[in-house]
């Protein structure tokens, strides 16, 4: 069986199947018995998937295009409000040397960390200070009103070990603090660095 004209595609069969709004192709298929059995075929099809709906669109409300600008304007004012220059105890600057950062190293057992602020009896303790490498600095350590190191000169670099090591006691949090001078062995007012470190 051949078709009396153009044969109707069987995507617009389908389409019209499931529509049967297109004027032409009701005319077409009522004259021409090869494009109608098609369109039977297509009809009984039990195969046939069901048509696909198109969710309408949910309309917007205000606040959904709010919330971005919102958020945004939150996080500008938390970074106008939050203070920048927080005082970091691990750090100071000084004349001559630049910004010195305080680090400490903790041996236990022959284990080394650098990451950790607590302490056992028994654990060795070194002090380690970075600050810029074109610099020089005199370091003095104290730990609480001890100074268990001599007063020390350094080469500046990163994360530089100040010679010697100390042991912490006693059950209550240890301050350890460096001065730090440019040209000579600090004095008791040079300006310090410290960290605290607390026992486990």
């Amino acid at each position: 069986m051949t078709c009396i004209g153009t044969p109707i595609s069987w995507l617009r069969l389908e389409l019209f199947a499931t529509s049967g709004s297109d004027k032409q192709i009701a005319e077409h298929v009522a004259a021409c018995p090869a494009c109608a059995g098609c369109l039977d075929e297509i009809r009984k099809d039990v195969v046939a998937l069901p048509v696909l709906a198109v969710p309408a669109r949910k309309q917007r409300v205000w606040w959904h295009f709010a919330l971005p600008a919102l958020a945004l304007a939150a996080a500008a004012l938390l970074l106008i409000v939050w203070p920048r220059d927080r005082a970091r105890e691990d750090r100071v600057t000084i004349k001559g040397v630049g910004e010195v950062i305080l680090g400490v190293v903790r041996e236990r057992d022959g284990t080394i960390r650098n990451d950790v602020l607590t302490f056992l009896p028994g654990d060795r303790w070194k002090v380690v200070i970075t600050c810029p490498p074109s610099a020089g600095a005199w370091v003095d350590v104290e730990v609480g009103t001890d100074r268990p190191l001599a007063p020390a000169q350094i080469a500046c670099g990163n994360r530089v070990d100040v010679p010697g090591a100390f042991h912490l006691t006693g059950n209550a949090p240890n301050r350890i603090c460096v001065r730090v001078a440019a040209d000579a062995a600090p004095a008791a007012d040079a300006p310090k660095a410290c960290v605290t470190i607390v026992p486990e």
